[in-house]
């Protein structure tokens, strides 16, 4: 691998900015403005019904003005909006009362439902398939909401199908447009620059001193029966997980952040990179401390000796700039604690429920095999489904997960053996969907912001490939005249 793979990252973004859309920024500047002022007047005249139902309208709306003027920002706009929405849920809960469910977290669906505009506008090349991956793994997302539908036709079944299928939409929209891969991969690492900085400093003084919205909310959460897998809502007591909804969504978008950064040269990395990696520990997440382990070894056993050592100093520097935080007992009793159970899983009781939870919910699979449909389903016989096999066995049945299944393995046929040297990013790319992909024992990892992040660089990873593929042929064109 040559020494573009750490090209810097800044000089990518220019080249974004120059190749991006002309039409000016008159459409969604307005529609940014009406929404901040409606939802102003919603905030001020005590309507809070009408806020939480405004907020996502709002959201969508302005995602739209900016997917038709100004291609490159929605797609940042998309990912910013997964980051903040349960934020803003959380502040707009604390100042008007806790509701449960809450329309704001149907925000980001509604923002990334625009990319699937892309399948049915004009500009669409006549000649441009869908992959197979994502046609088999939206047809047993169909499947599923059609059983459901079938079965206890319902909001929730409706609701199902945005979270499966909304993320699904934004990577095919990646892949669809395919020919801007450089302006996208540019946007897409500037996003996780900024949002490893921003979210991991915000998670750091959430355990540090957690907000009033942060402590009502996890109050609220605790009281409806849940454990203390939040941690309690005191100082120094907390699982971190930022702007997000939990600590492993959060885990997983800083897993993601701190890849990506190992490959990038600018000016906010080693902030962002020690602010990531101390959110990072502080959120306790195990399969993310793993998955980021995963990722950090299928880059490096791609690079030549010069790269493999820059990124190796790098690591050192920003393990030399945490350990100083790391090392305070407050904190090194926390994560200590975490990491020993990785010794000790007999006595782990997640583990253990996890276990226990695959040998008596796998009987109940066996006798459905055509599936419960697309309910937020995340209690059954007593467990926590916090199992992403499981879940699709019980969402998509045995036919769907199968097509799931087989849709998820395309993504990673028909690779190039020049790809990884002539499109380094791509590695990257590969190697975070499959440091997320490891993670399906644990969780469902195909909905919400994991799999908005899934589907992303899935996307990306699928472009590479198409561009890769234009450019060998034009190559071949102009070896031919």
């Amino acid at each position: 691998m040559n020494d573009s793979m750490t090209a810097r990252l800044y000089e990518d973004l220019e080249l974004a900015a120059g190749q991006g859309c002309t039409r000016g920024v008159g459409l969604p500047f307005i529609q940014s403005v009406v929404s901040i002022l409606v939802l102003a007047g919603l905030w001020v005249t005590g309507r809070d019904h009408l806020l939480r139902m405004a907020i996502p309208a709002m959201t969508m709306l302005t995602g739209a003005a900016l997917y038709f003027c100004q291609p490159l920002l929605y797609i940042e706009y998309s990912l910013w909006v997964w980051f903040l929405a349960p934020l803003v849920r959380r502040v707009v809960d604390w100042h008007f009362g806790y509701i449960e469910p809450n329309f704001v977290l149907a925000s980001p669906l509604l923002v990334s439902a625009v990319a699937g505009l892309t399948l049915v506008m004009p500009s669409r090349r006549a000649n441009e398939r869908i992959p197979a991956a994502f046609l088999c793994c939206g047809g047993a997302i169909l499947y599923g909401f059609t059983v459901g539908m079938a079965l206890h036709p319902s909001g929730e079944t409706i609701y199902g199908l945005f979270n499966w299928l909304c993320p699904l939409l934004f990577g095919l929209h990646l892949v669809l447009h395919w020919r801007q891969y450089d302006e996208h991969r540019a946007v897409i690492s500037r996003t996780f620059l900024w949002g490893a900085l921003i979210l991991g400093l915000y998670g750091i003084y959430q355990f540090i001193s957690p907000p009033a919205w942060d402590l009502y909310w996890l109050e609220n959460v605790m009281q409806g029966g849940q454990n203390e897998s939040f941690g309690r809502p005191d100082a120094f007591q907390v699982r971190v997980w930022s702007s997000l909804n939990s600590p492993g969504p959060f885990a997983n978008m800083m897993m993601v952040g701190l890849l990506l950064l190992l490959i990038l040269r600018s000016r906010p990395k080693l902030p962002a990179g020690v602010a990531g990696y101390l959110s990072f520990l502080l959120s306790s997440v195990r399969t993310a401390w793993l998955s980021w382990f995963i990722g950090l070894f299928l880059i490096l056993r791609t690079m030549k000796p010069r790269a493999l050592v820059r990124i190796c100093l790098s690591i050192v520097l920003l393990i030399a700039c945490v350990l100083p935080f790391a090392s305070d007992p407050r904190v090194a009793t926390l994560i200590s604690d975490r990491v020993s159970s990785f010794t000790d899983l007999g006595h782990d009781a997640s583990f253990g429920e996890r276990v226990d939870m695959y040998q008596t919910l796998l009987t109940d699979i066996i006798h459905t095999p055509f599936g419960d449909g697309l309910k937020n389903r995340e209690l059954s016989r007593g467990f926590a489904l916090d199992s992403g096999i499981l879940i699709a066995l019980f969402s998509l049945g045995w036919l769907g997960t199968f097509l799931y299944g087989a849709g998820v393995l395309a993504i990673f046929v028909g690779e190039d053996r020049s790809l990884k040297r002539l499109y380094p990013f791509s590695v990257v790319a590969k190697a975070i969907v499959i440091a997320i992909l490891v993670q399906v024992i644990g969780g469902n990892i195909f909905v919400n912001v994991t799999g908005a992040m899934f589907w992303t660089f899935a996307g990306l990873y699928v472009s590479a490939r198409k561009h890769h593929c234009d450019q060998m042929v034009a190559c071949g064109r102009d070896a031919w005249d």
